[in-house]
């Protein structure tokens, strides 16, 4: 059980990365809809 509160900074800085990672991907897809629009647009 020990282990259990040694593992557990890691984790958080696992969790802080994959948001931060879902973050700049959210912002990839909102920039490539705007330019599927644009393309539709023409």
């Amino acid at each position: 059980m020990e282990y259990v509160g040694l593992l557990a900074p890691i984790a958080f800085v696992f969790a802080i990365s994959a948001y931060s990672q879902l973050a700049a991907l959210r912002r990839e897809i909102e920039s490539l809809k705007v330019e599927i629009e644009k393309i539709k647009a023409k």
